[in-house]
C-alpha cells in the first residue's frame, strides 16, 4: 500500500513538472506577455550596496522600446549590468537559441515556482547558463541567476505590483561579483584617488536596487529618445 502511495505521489511530481507541456512552452508564455509592451517610461530610483565603493541613490526616467532599446536618464553615475535589466528576457526570447531543462520546483516570496535551465546553443555568446524561476500560473519571473562572460554570475529578484499584467517589475534587486564585475569609470577613478584605501579591487557581493513606478505604455516612443546626448 506504502509503495502504492509513493508511485503516485512520484507520478504526481513528474505530471506537475511536464504537465506544463515543456520549459519551452512555459518560457515562450513569458515572452508573450512582455511582448504586449511596445515601449514605456517610468521613474526610476536606484540604491546601491557595493563593498568599498560609496554611491549615492540616483533618481531619474527610464525608457524602453522592443526589441531592446533601453536607456536611463538621471544625474550621477549609473553602476548597472550591461546597463540594461530586460537582459534576461532578451536572452530567452528566441526558443530555437537554447536548450531548457526543468530542474524541480521552489518556493519564492510565498509562490511556488517552476525552476527552469536555459543552455545556449552558442557557446561564443555573452549568456553561458540561466537558471529561472518561472510563476506558471501568472507568467512571471520571480528570480534569475546568470553566468555571463563579461561580468560572471549575477542574481535578479523581481518584485510586481501596478503592471504585472505587462510582466513589467516595481522592484528588481541584483546580485552581483563585484570581482567581476566592470566598476565605472568615474568610480574606477574616486577610488584610486583616495589615501588610505586597499589597493587591490573591491571583492565580495554587491546589491543593485531599481525601483519603478509611473509606468506609461505604448507611447509609440521616438528612436530619437535613445540615442546619446
Amino acid at each position: 500500500m506504502i509503495r502504492c502511495i509513493l508511485i503516485v505521489m512520484c507520478t504526481l511530481c513528474l505530471h506537475t513538472l511536464s504537465g506544463q507541456a515543456s520549459p519551452k512552452r512555459l518560457i515562450q508564455e513569458v515572452n508573450r506577455k512582455f511582448a504586449a509592451v511596445k515601449d514605456y517610461s517610468a521613474v526610476l530610483n536606484m540604491r546601491f550596496d557595493i563593498p568599498s565603493v560609496r554611491m549615492e541613490p540616483v533618481q531619474g526616467k527610464v525608457f524602453y522600446k522592443q526589441p531592446d532599446k533601453f536607456r536611463i536618464r538621471a544625474e550621477g553615475i549609473l553602476f548597472m549590468p550591461r546597463q540594461n535589466p530586460y537582459f534576461t528576457l532578451q536572452s530567452i526570447r528566441d526558443t530555437n537559441a537554447y536548450t531548457a531543462i526543468f530542474a524541480g520546483e521552489e518556493v519564492i516570496a510565498g509562490a511556488r515556482a517552476a525552476v527552469v535551465n536555459v543552455i545556449p546553443y552558442d557557446a561564443g555568446g555573452e549568456l553561458i547558463l540561466a537558471r529561472l524561476w518561472i510563476d506558471a500560473s501568472k507568467k512571471l519571473i520571480l528570480k534569475s541567476q546568470l553566468t555571463t562572460k563579461s561580468n560572471g554570475t549575477i542574481g535578479v529578484e523581481y518584485v510586481y505590483g501596478t503592471a504585472q499584467n505587462f510582466a513589467l517589475p516595481d522592484k528588481m534587486i541584483f546580485s552581483i561579483d563585484v570581482a567581476r564585475f566592470k566598476i565605472p569609470k568615474a568610480v574606477a577613478v574616486d577610488i584610486n584617488s583616495k589615501t588610505n584605501v586597499q589597493k587591490s579591487p573591491p571583492k565580495g557581493t554587491g546589491t543593485i536596487e531599481l525601483f519603478f513606478s509611473a509606468y506609461k505604455l505604448n507611447q509609440q516612443l521616438s528612436d530619437e529618445v535613445f540615442r546619446a546626448e
